[in-house]
């Protein structure tokens, strides 16, 4: 994940390090977000299910206080809802919201792959190639003969965001990663247990080799087909039409 290094400690020139309750609690309120985080994308705690307080800190392990922090940073993300009276839930999902976030993640995937092509180096190719190559042998059944998981998750997610990784934008890079967290939900909701269909490493191929090629046009073209074929599976898998 693209996330900043957390810091639970402040260091003093003669080694001796000064804790601070602020930090601690700081970093065990991100520590909990994370986690809450990644059960609600892996569909651990499904759409629509009642985050009761008393049940989380139990399954958690944690205080009040950095659980309803960790829970308000979700309701910021949209990933949980906040209704007065009722209490925290995890987000719904709908045909409209997966349209809209798709959409989302278009419009700013290639405005950062757009970006990344203007500072190019051969380390970032590199880089690329090594994650795809992780990404296919995660897939490939003669190595890893289970269906789709969390580390297939992993892999892709850092496929994407490696491919990004040069751009310069940290605002929208940021929202992209937001972005990401909720069209990864659906893709769980999708094939979480299932073997992954063989053609869905095509797109990935195709834009590591465009990427290699410098080909900053044929790249972003291809994203966008990547983006919106995966986005067909999904949504017939998740929301099937009679």
């Amino acid at each position: 994940m693209r996330n900043m290094p957390h810091h639970n400690a402040h260091t003093r020139d003669d080694g001796e390090q000064l804790s601070t309750g602020s930090s601690l609690s700081s970093t065990l309120t991100s520590q909990i977000y994370e986690r809450l985080r990644d059960d609600i994308v892996l569909c651990r705690l499904v759409p629509g299910q009642k985050l009761g307080l008393d049940l989380l800190k139990e399954r958690y392990q944690v205080g009040m206080t950095p659980l309803r922090e960790a829970l308000y940073r979700l309701s910021a993300s949209n990933l949980i809802t906040l209704e007065d009276r009722k209490g925290f839930r995890v987000a719904p999902v709908s045909p409209e919201h997966l349209s809209e976030v798709i959409e989302l993640r278009q419009i700013v995937e290639i405005a950062l792959l757009t970006n990344a092509f203007q500072h190019a180096t051969v380390e970032w190719e590199s880089q690329i190639v090594a994650a795809f190559h992780r990404l296919l042998r995660i897939a490939d059944f003669k190595f890893n003969p289970g269906p789709y998981d969390r580390g297939w998750e992993i892999a892709h997610r850092e496929f994407h965001y490696t491919l990004l990784s040069t751009a310069r934008l940290p605002m929208l890079t940021q929202f992209h990663i937001a972005m990401w967290d909720h069209s990864s939900r659906y893709r769980n909701l999708a094939f979480a247990g299932k073997k992954m269909p063989e053609h869905v490493f095509d797109g990935h191929k195709q834009l590591m080799d465009a990427v290699v090629s410098r080909d900053a046009e044929l790249a972003c073209m291809l994203l966008r087909r990547h983006i919106t074929l995966a986005t067909a599976h999904i949504m017939d898998n998740v929301f099937p039409t009679k």
